[in-house]
């Protein structure tokens, strides 16, 4: 348990040190038209992870604040642009932070900038069953999600929505399940005039499948791990932060 929860905190430290290499350097050199989808897919499903790690709300007047991040294990088979660039796996960190409004609906933001890419988005929590903190009470929330991301040759409309289950085993253990879908935008933004990329712009619809572990080791302090299943990818995410 304690090997699979130090992999997980690697999840946030690695995806700053990597992502540092720039995946989108060489857009101008191996892009093509057809590879703007799989290229969307793969950005699009990153901006969409590690958005829950439970599917209990925050209550009245909670917050939540930590780092997260989020790795594909691999691109997309069709993403040129990774894939030639030698782009082994992809990675995201971030900050985020909620707060715990009426009706058990809880607020969200989220956002990063670094090596090139900046990105920003927040969204809204509803938690469809009454919080009861107890052993193998059952806990579910619906997500709804939203961001925009620019780097120098692209630009990114990336919509989330999904459905979380939750159930405590005990004060430290929570495992959860989830399901939902991506909708990303991509336009291209950084190349001459005379490219056939100019003002290229796509749209792509895919799904996504997340199990993963909450796990508590003091009262306020929490750290998650969990793997992902991005549109046909495997992939990983992980949070470490403060929930009160």
């Amino acid at each position: 348990m304690k090997k699979y929860f130090a992999a997980a905190a690697a999840v946030i430290a690695l995806s700053s040190c990597a992502f540092a290499s720039d995946p989108l350097k060489d857009f101008e050199a191996y892009a093509t038209v057809d590879s703007l989808k799989p290229l969307a897919r793969d950005m699009g499903g990153l901006l969409g992870s590690g958005l829950y790690n439970t599917g209990r709300s925050l209550g009245f007047s909670g917050f939540d604040i930590g780092m997260r991040g989020a790795m594909q294990f691999r691109p997309s088979g069709g993403n040129a642009v990774m894939k030639k660039s030698g782009v082994k796996e992809i990675y995201l960190p971030w900050a985020q932070a909620e707060l715990g409004m009426p009706y058990r609906i809880d607020g969200f933001i989220r956002g990063f900038s670094y090596q090139g890419l900046t990105f920003a988005g927040g969204g809204l929590k509803w938690g469809l069953l009454p919080i009861r903190d107890v052993p193998y009470a059952m806990q579910a929330m619906i997500v709804v999600a939203g961001h925009t991301a620019t780097h120098k040759y692209v630009s990114i409309v990336h919509a989330n929505a999904g459905l979380v289950l939750s159930m405590r085993l005990s004060q430290t253990v929570t495992p959860f399940v989830a399901a939902g879908a991506d909708h990303t935008r991509l336009n291209v933004t950084g190349v001459p005039s005379t490219s056939p990329l100019y003002d290229q712009s796509v749209k792509v619809w895919d799904y996504r499948a997340t199990a993963g572990i909450n796990f508590r080791p003091w009262s306020y302090a929490y750290i998650s791990g969990a793997f992902n299943y991005l549109h046909g990818q495997p992939g990983a995410e992980a949070s470490l932060g403060l929930r009160f």
